[in-house]
């Protein structure tokens, strides 16, 4: 127990209060993942599996490289400056011009605009039609790319057989991540043909390639995530020749699940293709990325999102630990709050599960959070194991390379 000493100022008790809270969700984890572990365990005594699902938000992103952007500042931009047929449509709802200014707010506005007439054609504009409405979608999905490309790197490849690489000089926090990731895939054994151990998976809001990018630095040199991580769906291409794999089993795979899509996601002819490749302008013009961009009404009726909806519930549920990450469960965001609440969706289902929290908000808000998205929690009754760490993903993360 720490006695806070009254005479001390707001920001130092915060400190020593923080730094414990970070201590214990840390050591937390780590005996967490090695309860699941196979390892020090009997040989010939088969460990139940233990599923742990990261949720990440841009708050991981962000932990990672401060470049990446938040909401904010990727749908922040002047349409004029990427595409006439985007400026002329956001002009013609009234919502732009020359001059005006184009900010996050607005653009909700608009795309909630365009998500409406395209689901109901009797409030479509005289001059607007489902084609046209799919040409400005692409034009969105387009420019969002080249926005990104503006404020951080995507780290595409050249060849369809090249790995995602990380940076040739990462910085301390950046190797420690990776660490992390590493000692987690170790606690798994894949040898005795039957899931068990400590087993990541990754459902993730971001459009970006960083969880790949960790999973193939991680792999030995000659190996790939491409062979074990399932996204949801099964792309017809990757990186442009026939998917390595079209059916996985089970006492191998992991899932990565992009709720919103992502920049390596692309429509195909019967489906989606996953494409880590460098695109020009025109190709990208002519089909952009599989984004779910922000609405007012967030729009998930699209097939790509029916898809893997069903997949990241199965995820969630079939998880004893839930790690959220730099994701503020904000309530505009209904759907996927309803989604995360899957990991336990009654009251009994929390009894043998465990949350982790790590984001910059207070712990009061955290808990605010976490109770309004499982209402029957009680921190009395302790119904969950509720580890909450309010600061970022690198800090947490060096605390537990450090312990192990």
């Amino acid at each position: 127990m720490i006695v806070l000493n009254p005479n001390k100022n707001t920001d130092q008790v915060f400190a020593i209060t923080n730094k414990k809270k970070l201590l214990d969700s840390a050591q937390a984890f780590i005996r967490k993942v090695q309860a699941g572990s196979y390892k020090d365990k009997p040989l010939g005594v088969l460990v139940p599996l233990t599923n742990i699902t990261f949720f990440l938000g841009a708050g991981f992103s962000k932990s990672w490289d401060i470049s990446y952007p938040t909401g904010s500042e990727l749908f922040t931009f002047e349409a004029d400056q990427y595409s006439d047929d985007l400026f002329e449509f956001i002009d013609n709802i009234g919502l732009g011009g020359f001059g005006k200014k184009f900010d996050f707010s607005t653009f909700k506005d608009m795309a909630y605009q365009l998500s409406m007439q395209k689901k109901y054609p009797a409030l479509r504009s005289r001059y607007m039609n489902l084609y046209n409405i799919n040409l400005i979608e692409n034009e969105i999905n387009y420019v969002i790319t080249k926005r990104f490309q503006e404020l951080a790197t995507i780290n595409y490849v050249k060849k369809f057989n090249e790995k995602l690489a990380l940076p040739t000089t990462p910085s301390r926090s950046q190797r420690n991540i990776a660490e992390f990731f590493r000692w987690m895939n170790d606690q798994l054994i894949g040898d005795t043909g039957m899931p068990e151990g400590v087993r990541p998976h990754f459902i993730t809001t971001n459009y970006d390639f960083l969880v790949e990018s960790i999973l193939d630095e991680i792999l030995a040199p000659d190996d790939t995530h491409l062979l074990y991580a399932y996204r949801g769906f099964t792309p017809l291409k990757t990186n442009g020749v026939k998917t390595p794999r079209a059916v996985f089993k089970h006492w191998l795979v992991q899932s990565l699940i992009k709720i919103n899509g992502g920049f390596e996601i692309y429509k195909d002819a019967n489906g989606f293709s996953v494409n880590y490749t460098t695109k020009s302008d025109e190709q990208l013009k002519k089909n952009a990325p599989v984004l779910i961009v922000p609405n007012r009404e967030q729009d998930y009726t699209g097939i790509y999102f029916q898809t893997i909806f069903t997949k990241a519930i199965r995820v969630l549920q079939e998880s004893k630990i839930l790690v959220i990450v730099g994701y503020s469960l904000p309530e505009e965001d209904a759907l996927l709050r309803l989604l995360i609440r899957q990991f336990a969706e009654e009251n009994v289902d929390g009894s043998e599960k465990t949350i982790f929290y790590i984001t910059p908000m207070t712990e009061q808000e955290q808990l605010d959070k976490l109770q309004s998205v499982f209402p029957y929690h009680s921190v009395q009754r302790q119904r969950y194991s509720l580890f909450i760490y309010s600061g970022y993903f690198n800090d947490w993360v060096d605390s537990i390379v450090k312990q192990l």
